[in-house]
């Protein structure tokens, strides 16, 4: 991922202006009231910082700024999980403007895009040091990347392992507390399922029909008598000696001596027969019928109680007795399930303590190598900053155990500072003025410049309070910095503007009433008259020679 171009519009004192970005170290330079916190402020709006109706040049609509970058693999990669995708030779384009209004509209190679989201998917891309600044850097997170990545290989495979682990206990831990807790409420549900489970069967049901035909013989039962006294009377009508049947003896008998003299004749024989015979039947039935009739009260009784039985399930656990069964087999199946929870509760409570002990194991091993780690950062920060003129200054990464273990190991780390003998360490942040905040970082990046994420690495400030032999430290490091990862240096020193690859000079310019700030990428020869300026404040003579001798002598670690 490399820093392209900054294009800088109606900023400040700033109209116009672009800044191209080379792969290695680009000095930012400029007098006193030149616009290098302009060039900042503009670079933190393509970052999403907040938008401020100040920023706007006066007597301007609005302020705007674009910002290129080359992006690798994992930028379009972020940018296409966001919604932002590229194309295969896209550079990435991020526009600002903000209106004098105050009101900012942000776009990503032409999609609208928030502040949030600026901040989120181009942010991380460049860590901006100086004194207001730094704020991944100085993250509760970035301390123990700093010592994971340091430890090596090893500790980020433990880190992921732990992250991976406490995952699982987490799902572990919660299916227990599901178990146990339902286990106190599987208690009272156990015992109802056992109590319908007892109820159903006690009931006896023959099938689940058999609410019907108990409905059907509680009619007969309560119209017993109505029926019996018409079943009689049909029987006496069908089979007395004038009933029906001999009645129809009679008719088949009187028609049996003409049968023969004609078809028709014939049927009607044939048919009285029949009707005879038919009629036979039905009084067979009737009495048969009569003689089922059982008018005994008791039977009534019975049937009722059991019909107010079976009526008492169905309001319980169905409408029907089909539901009921079905009722029956669910509460059976709850009580094998409680039944089975203590064993599955057992296991799952061997599963977690099994788990916890990896994450427990794995956090502790990556603790030793944290520990290790952290000795050893301080001891490479502490050599770079006594080159960089703090040689009494402490910089320490305190591990600090966590209630619990979590997703990033058993402990957090801070980053913390003691500028001078005697005083006692406190967090980075809070102790650390501007320059020594830009070198004590500049020191953590460069021991861990071949480990750090690859972002760009804008320093501001990194040169106050220092000069000569230190200020040559400085630029050293950044040169050796800027090997591998591409670094922004804004600066007022030439001993360090010296070691630039692309060097960036900002001009004011003031005509017609109006100040304007212009950036001039400088040719060598430039070069020389700027690094002169700012040694001598005038580009003649010895400065010039002084300015040459810098250039050259800095020249092959450029």
């Amino acid at each position: 991922m490399t820093l392209l171009r900054l294009t800088i519009e109606n900023v400040g004192l700033i109209a116009r202006a672009e800044v191209d970005f080379g792969a290695g170290l680009t000095v930012v330079t400029g007098e006193t009231g030149s616009g290098k916190t302009m060039l900042l402020d503009a670079l933190g709006l393509a970052l999403g910082a907040r938008a401020d109706a100040a920023t706007v040049r006066t007597g301007s609509d609005g302020a705007r700024v674009t910002l290129q970058i080359e992006p690798d693999a994992a930028v379009r990669g972020a940018l296409e999980r966001d919604g932002f995708a590229l194309a295969a030779d896209d550079e990435l384009i991020v526009v600002r403007e903000l209106a004098a209004t105050g009101r900012s509209q942000g776009r990503i190679n032409g999609s609208p895009a928030s502040a949030s989201q600026l901040r989120t998917l181009v942010g991380p891309l460049i860590d901006v040091v100086s004194q207001h600044e730094a704020q991944r850097l100085l993250a509760p997170g970035f301390a123990l990347d700093l010592v994971d990545r340091f430890a090596g290989e090893p500790a980020l495979q433990l880190r992921a392992r732990v992250h991976d682990a406490v995952a699982t206990l987490r799902a572990a831990t919660q299916r227990v507390a599901e178990l146990r807790d339902l286990d106190g409420r599987a208690l009272a549900q156990a015992e109802f399922a056992r109590f319908a489970v007892a109820e159903i069967d006690a009931a006896r049901l023959s099938d689940v029909l058999e609410d019907e035909r108990l409905r059907e013989r509680r009619e007969v039962l309560a119209n017993a008598e109505r029926i019996v006294t018409a079943l009689e009377d049909a029987s006496r009508s069908l089979s007395d000696e004038s009933g029906a049947v001999d009645r129809l003896g009679d008719v088949h008998a009187g028609l049996a001596p003409i049968v023969r003299y004609g078809e028709e004749l014939a049927a009607l024989g044939r048919t009285a027969g029949a009707l005879q015979a038919e009629v036979s039947e039905l009084a067979t039935r009737i009495a048969r019928e009569r003689e089922a009739i059982d008018l005994d009260p008791a039977e009534l009784e019975t049937v009722n109680a059991r019909l107010d039985a079976l009526d008492r399930l169905k309001r319980k656990y169905g409408g029907t007795l089909a539901e009921v069964q079905v009722a029956r087999e669910r509460f059976a199946a709850e009580l094998l399930d409680v039944d089975d929870r203590d064993a599955r509760l057992a296991e799952a409570e061997r599963e977690r303590s099994a788990i916890a002990a990896d994450v427990a194991a794995c956090a502790e091993a990556l603790r030793a190598l944290r520990v290790t780690a952290a000795d050893a950062i301080a001891a490479a920060v502490a050599g770079e900053l006594a080159a960089l003129a703090m040689p009494a200054a402490r910089l320490t990464v305190a591990l600090e155990p966590l209630d619990e273990i979590g997703p990033t190991g058993g402990e957090r780390a801070e980053l913390r500072f003691a500028p001078n003998p005697g005083e006692a360490e406190r967090p980075l942040a809070k102790v650390a003025s501007g320059g020594e905040l830009s070198r004590v970082l500049l020191a953590v990046v460069l021991v861990l410049a071949d480990r750090r994420d690859p972002t760009v690495l804008v320093f501001d400030e990194i040169d106050a309070g220092v000069g000569g032999t230190t200020a040559i430290a400085v630029g050293e490091r950044l040169a050796r910095l800027a090997q591998s990862a591409q670094v922004v240096c804004v600066t007022h020193l030439a001993q360090i503007a010296a070691y630039g690859a692309t060097h960036v000079a900002l001009r004011k310019t003031v005509a017609g009433g109006s100040t304007a700030i212009d950036a001039v990428t400088l040719a060598a020869a430039d070069r020389t008259t700027e690094i002169a300026r700012m040694l001598a404040g005038d580009a003649r003579g010895v400065a010039l020679d002084h300015a040459a001798e810098l250039l050259a002598a800095h020249a092959t670690i450029r």
